[in-house]
């Protein structure tokens, strides 16, 4: 209990400037490094706003690439985030600019030279970047996001750590909410709470983490509970519905979000109508155990149906004909939340949207490694839009193995195409926003006998 409530001070005890949830229209940049290029928080977000708000068109663009930092993003701005001409921005930059080489055990001197260095480099380019954002992409809405961590504190056999290095990231952090408070933008803090949640779980499992393996890329968890915190951020509403019946009076209580018809009682139960205006939040599988830690279901997913005035006894409660459990009179009173329950034909209708979403996000993603190509191409001087000169560089001057290098030949390939990957992402999104409006159902609670 203790434990659960020194995590709790950790995690709310953190700053944030708030924001306010995207409106109907926007077109959101995420721009970083591979945490956002191949990471999930961002799609995990769109997941939201896409089942809590089917009324509103929003897009969010991938503007992430592998490697990337502060200062080598300035080269694509134009071509990866003014060009989608976005509403908001949010900046997340750190893990390649604080110079992760420069920390061991016990640091020379030159070390902890190039520690400051790389600090005060960070500080340098992500001023100029927000500059340029601000003058050339339109004065967006900004949202300032602090470094995910590098997980220095867990135990595992790969021999890869780099102590010290996520205090580096925290001196990033701080350099992210100083910029941001200059410039009137929103902090996003992943740094804080999530070292405080790895160091507060490592007490107990010493190789408990958020981060994966290479203490850099945070799993599906991590990315989840990424994705929280930038919606608490924006003061997102954990509401999805809230259907209050009276089975005594045979009135409806509540209906917050929803509407309710076909109120009849009968045999000593209930039925009715319910047509919700939104769907739940729909949690990934590979993301479920963070809720153990972090109250996600209670922040940012509460789809409640209530029946006051039955009899006490147990009672299975029923969507569209098929049960999805069987409760207490008292639990039923209070309140039963659906926003997880895998029986319940809204969660799946939720969680088909996110399945959407993840191709939406994997198509999108073919787009993200044209993008790495043509950063890593630039930074070698050597213009990815003159095929001929690529060719040359990839036969004469490159090496054949590394991550970027193995996708020129299909960069090669694939780019004059890439019209068609645009068409398919759109597509996809016009699916989405088809495949997310809420139905209605026929809710039954009876007694089980």
């Amino acid at each position: 209990m203790r434990r659960r409530a020194v995590l709790a001070v950790l995690l709310f005890s953190v700053s944030l400037s708030r924001g306010e949830v995207f409106k109907d229209g926007e077109t959101v940049c995420f721009y970083g490094d591979s945490i956002t290029h191949a990471g999930r928080f961002h799609s995990y977000v769109y997941d939201y706003y896409l089942t809590r708000f089917p009324e509103r068109k929003i897009r969010f663009v991938n503007a992430g690439v592998a490697g990337d930092s502060a200062g080598g993003a300035q080269g694509r701005l134009a071509e990866d985030v003014a060009v989608k001409k976005p509403t908001s921005v949010a900046i997340m930059f750190g893990m390649n600019d604080v110079n992760r080489g420069s920390y061991v055990v016990e640091p020379s001197a030159q070390q902890l030279a190039a520690q400051r260095s790389a600090l005060e480099g960070y500080r340098a380019n992500l001023a100029t970047l927000v500059e340029r954002l601000r003058a050339e992409v339109g004065n967006p809405r900004l949202y300032f996001i602090t470094p995910s961590p590098f997980d220095q504190t867990a135990v595992n056999d790969r021999n890869n750590n780099q102590p010290g290095c996520n205090d580096g990231l925290g001196r990033c952090a701080a350099v992210v909410r100083e910029l941001a408070e200059k410039s009137g933008g929103t902090v996003v803090d992943f740094h804080a709470p999530m070292t405080a949640l790895n160091v507060e779980q490592q007490k107990a499992d010493p190789r408990y983490t958020l981060i994966g393996p290479d203490r850099v890329h945070p799993g599906a968890p991590g990315h989840l509970m990424m994705a929280w915190l930038f919606l608490k951020a924006q003061g997102a509403p954990a509401l999805v519905s809230r259907v209050g019946i009276d089975a005594a009076r045979q009135a409806v209580a509540t209906s917050d979000n929803a509407v309710v018809s076909g109120l009849s009682a009968k045999d000593g139960g209930v039925s009715f109508n319910v047509l919700e205006k939104a769907l739940p939040f729909p949690v990934a599988e590979a993301a479920l155990p963070i809720l153990a830690q972090v109250p996600i279901e209670r922040d940012l997913d509460q789809e409640v149906v209530a029946v006051s005035g039955l009899a006490a006894g147990t009672y299975e409660l029923a969507i569209d004909g098929a049960p999805v459990g069987r409760f207490t009179a008292q639990a039923l009173a209070d309140g039963v939340n659906l926003a997880l329950n895998p029986a319940a034909p809204q969660v799946r209708q939720a969680k088909a949207v996110a399945a959407l979403n993840e191709s939406r996000c994997a198509t999108e993603n073919i787009l993200r490694n044209y993008a790495a190509v043509r950063w890593f191409l630039r930074m070698r001087q050597v213009n990815p839009d003159d095929a001929a000169a690529v060719k040359v560089f990839a036969e004469t001057q490159m090496s054949k193995k590394g991550y970027f290098e193995e996708q020129v030949p299909t960069y090669l390939e694939k780019w004059p195409t890439r019209g068609e990957t645009l068409a398919a992402v759109a597509r996809l999104e016009e699916e989405l926003f088809q495949a997310r409006t809420p139905v209605a159902h026929a809710y039954g609670v009876r007694p089980v006998q």
